[in-house]
């Protein structure tokens, strides 16, 4: 008998222990995620990764990385700090590392031989997937990673010396880069580009750096810094912020500038993160930031931009706000157009943890909702990252890097970090089947061009991935494309069935700037693939 039940009827036990079931039942069905202190971790029930995901252990490395690259050819990621591991203080240097996630190995190297302090840069990957870093301690440096070579190699100096600027790599596979007052001299910071066939920085008097100004309390130091830049057709360039205007950037000749007015009621939002999530129709994400680099609260705002003709008005769509204020976070596009947003603080001040923001959020692009994710167990706020890696999962890192000496050595992390989003598990919490690319007609194309893909099981979407570099906030190599296929036909051998897809690229290089490029196969669970690698010719 149960205890307690004596003299209470033959139905007591009974009712209890529907009670107890009925109870266990709704423990079970989908809970809002709590907002934690920090302090433990969440409970069990909370943490099923097939609902929020999932941490992997963080991976040493041996300084702060305020810049990340992802490498095409082998899949690992290039790190680096400044001319110190844990400070930036003089020019002439950079400490780098390697990180193999999968293995988690890590190896480290000072570069000197470009004699450049690559803190706080411009950054972009090449038309053929080299790391293309400008200007940032060492204002008018321009150093390039070969990963054939493994080495740094010295490039030509800018015209105008630069830190905290951005660039973009055009469809021409040009670069551009514009802003900047944070190092060299402050303002008229004007666009400039780069013909790798000329070897020559170019400046672009026309592309004018006073409509980038946001309104922050430092002034003209930090007021057209960071640009969220996007190319697009006809070797057009479009800012969508952090100003509260828009523009556009004509590259021909000597620069246009073109007006294209301002992301609905959003303040400037210094810091604050831009994604291409679907470049097929122009669809651009933008979230949160802050009205100045420092000494502001962030915002939760998020917006859609949708891009058009060039040099015309987009159209600007407002979204619900995420959960939290978010300033100095990183946002990363999945395979199945959602955006994982990470890290940040809820007030903008830099080299601090006190304001961090734990919980992770994935924005669906189809319901348009944020969805909180399992909480960090460590910080990621001003001078951290966050990519895509090819086997579907994120990569953060970093974090404090102060000038001369931290006064808090705590906010230095010297680490890494995998996130799994939810898509790689079951509802149960155990891994996903991933579906698999087995064959390729090619590794190598060009806009407009066929490609042949045959995959292990049905498949809902094929889409393409840039790999990507990010520092600041900031990356503008990412962007996401839907491939429109056809599935031709199965094939079977023995018990053995595979499917074949026929794919069309986009014709417009705008929308597929060249480089390499990441392909995924995304099943009927919205399970992606591992990724293989596609470079994208000019």
């Amino acid at each position: 008998m149960i205890p307690g039940l004596k003299g209470r009827g033959r139905w007591a036990g009974v009712v209890i222990l529907a009670s107890f079931l009925a109870a266990a039942w709704f423990l079970l069905l989908p809970q809002p995620l709590p907002r934690l202190p920090f302090g433990p971790s969440l409970p069990p029930l909370l943490t099923n990764p097939g609902r929020f995901g999932q941490w992997d252990p963080p991976i040493p490395v041996p300084l702060v990385p305020a810049a990340a690259a992802l490498r095409p050819r082998s899949g690992r990621v290039l790190l680096w700090a400044a001319d110190a591991r844990t400070t930036f203080e003089s020019d002439g240097n950079t400490i780098t590392a390697t990180v193999d996630v999968r293995r988690r190995d890590v190896s480290a190297a000072n570069v000197s031989a470009t004699h450049h302090n690559m803190f706080c840069p411009g950054l972009s990957l090449s038309s053929n997937g080299r790391v293309f870093v400008t200007g940032g301690s060492s204002s008018d440096k321009f150093s390039i990673y070969d990963e054939d070579e493994e080495a740094w190699i010295e490039g030509p100096p800018l015209k105008l010396g630069r830190g905290y600027h951005a660039q973009v790599t055009l469809a021409d596979g040009r670069i551009f880069t514009i802003g900047g007052s944070w190092s060299g001299s402050m303002g008229g910071k004007n666009g400039e580009i780069f013909d790798s066939a000329a070897g020559a920085w170019t400046t672009l008097p026309g592309c004018s750096s006073e409509v980038l100004l946001t309104n922050d309390n430092r002034g003209a130091f930090t007021s057209d810094n960071h640009a969220w830049l996007f190319a697009w057709s006809d070797n057009s360039v479009f800012q969508a912020g952090p100003s509260s205007a828009m523009n556009w950037f004509d590259v021909a000749n000597t620069g246009r500038t073109i007006r294209a007015g301002y992301r609905d009621d959003d303040s400037d939002s210094m810091n604050g993160n831009a994604i291409m999530y679907d470049a097929l129709r122009g669809k651009i994400l933008t979230l949160g930031g802050a009205q100045s680099y420092s000494g502001a609260p962030a915002t939760s705002n998020a917006h859609i931009i949708t891009l058009g003709e060039p040099f015309t008005p987009p159209r600007v769509e407002r979204l619900d706000n995420m959960h939290s204020a978010r300033v100095y976070a990183n946002s990363v596009i999945l395979p199945t157009g959602d955006v994982f947003i990470n890290g940040g603080a809820t007030w903008a001040q830099q080299w601090t943890d006190a304001n961090a923001t734990w919980v992770p959020e994935i924005w669906s692009s189809r319901t348009h909702r944020f969805t909180e994710m399992a909480r960090m167990q460590i910080p990621r706020t001003y001078h951290s990252f966050a990519l895509l890696l090819p086997d579907a999962t994120v990569l953060v890192g970093g974090g404090g890097l102060c000038w001369i000496e931290c006064e808090d050595e705590s906010i230095n992390h010297e680490n890494v970090q995998v996130f799994r989003p939810p898509y790689l598990f079951t509802d149960r919490g155990r891994p996903a089947e991933r579906p698999r690319i087995l064959e390729v007609s090619t590794d190598k194309v060009s806009p407009g061009e066929q490609l042949l893909v045959t995959t292990d099981t049905w498949i809902v979407e094929l889409v393409l991935i840039r790999y990507a570099s990010a520092t600041h906030s900031i990356n503008t190599d990412q962007r996401r494309i839907k491939l429109r296929h056809e599935p031709l036909n199965i094939t079977k051998e023995g018990e053995v069935e595979t499917w074949n897809h026929s794919l069309t690229l986009p014709s417009d290089p705008g929308v597929m700037p060249p480089g390499y490029w990441m392909l995924f196969a995304v099943n009927t669970q919205d399970t992606p693939s591992l990724a293989t690698t596609i470079l994208v010719q000019i």
